[in-house]
């Protein structure tokens, strides 16, 4: 009604925008941000609010765009800053997206998912360290940020630190129980400290709360077959390859324990599939002509 009495009313124009935001309506709320910006061309809300559609749309750089107008308008807002570098961080500009991120943190600094974000673009970097830093801190202003914990186990895991990744998983889950990548990445990290069967248990929640994660099934086998359970390792593969057909070190260990078993044939059938799969890994030829000069068999 605002707009039919006083069509030059950019307010109602912007609250127009939001309500459609709000309805994920981001086509037709960008057309009222445009029409609030055309009556006031210096609201840095409606560029910010503009941006933000874009952004849902995946329109990174042009959401960047209004998110720059948005700063130029209102040179203090942590939240532009924030969002530009989420866009930065989606464009895989991370060096640049971090700059974003410090200013965020400069405007705003308890705000928690900045370093989060932060962290997530250092890990990308491979800056373990700085990126544990940075989650720390979101951890710090949001104590229940299962996100962050799981990151940071993840770093830990990278930096070899295995025990101090298993307790980040276990906060992790204790925020959020259906994660399945968080009980995933622990039996990862269990695997590698030679706790096969503690593994196996957390690969199969993982399981539970994805059935269809070829990568747990995978390295459930792998445990399986470490712990010499070779007819279960090869039903974990073949499940693994049923969710990934080309998981060319499903074929590559199922090829393994079929060979333990005594099956050299169907032992190379599967070798096969691996170098179809990865022909240009050199390992995978090198470790399967092992198998073969073992088996007696020609290349």
């Amino acid at each position: 009604m605002a707009i039919k009495y006083n069509p030059n009313y950019a307010k109602a124009y912007y609250n127009k925008g939001v309500c459609l935001n709000k309805l994920e309506q981001y086509k037709e709320a960008i057309e009222n941000y445009d029409l609030a910006i055309k009556y006031n061309p210096n609201d840095a809300k409606a560029y910010y609010n503009k941006g933000l559609c874009l952004n849902e749309l995946e329109q990174y750089k042009e959401a960047m765009e209004n998110f720059n107008l948005a700063i130029k308008y209102n040179p203090n807002d942590a939240d532009a800053y924030y969002m530009k570098g989420v866009c930065l961080n989606e464009l895989e500009q991370y060096k640049k997206a971090i700059e974003s991120f410090n200013l965020a943190i400069k405007y705003n600094p308890n705000d928690a998912n900045a370093y989060y974000n932060k962290g997530v673009c250092l890990d990308k970097l491979g800056q373990y360290k700085e990126a544990i830093e940075n989650f720390d801190l979101a951890i710090k202003y949001n104590p229940n940020d299962t996100n962050a914990y799981y990151n940071k186990g993840v770093c830990l895991d990278k930096l070899g630190q295995f025990q101090e990744a298993i307790e980040n998983f276990d906060l992790a889950i204790k925020y959020n129980p259906n994660d399945a990548e968080a009980y995933y990445n622990k039996g990862v990290c269990l695997c590698k400290s030679g706790q096969f069967q503690e593994a196996i248990e957390n690969y199969d929640l993982a399981i539970k709360y994805n059935p269809n994660h070829a990568n747990a099934y995978y390295n459930k086998g792998v445990c399986l077959c470490k712990s010499g359970q070779f007819q279960e390792a090869i039903e974990n593969y073949d499940l693994a390859i049923k969710y990934n057909p080309n998981h060319a070190y499903a074929y590559y260990n199922k090829g393994g324990c079929l060979y333990k078993l005594g099956q050299y044939q169907k032992a190379i059938e599967n070798f096969d599939l691996a170098i179809k799969y990865d022909p240009n890994n050199g390992t995978l030829y090198k470790l399967i002509n092992i198998f073969k000069q073992n088996a007696g068999i020609k290349k």
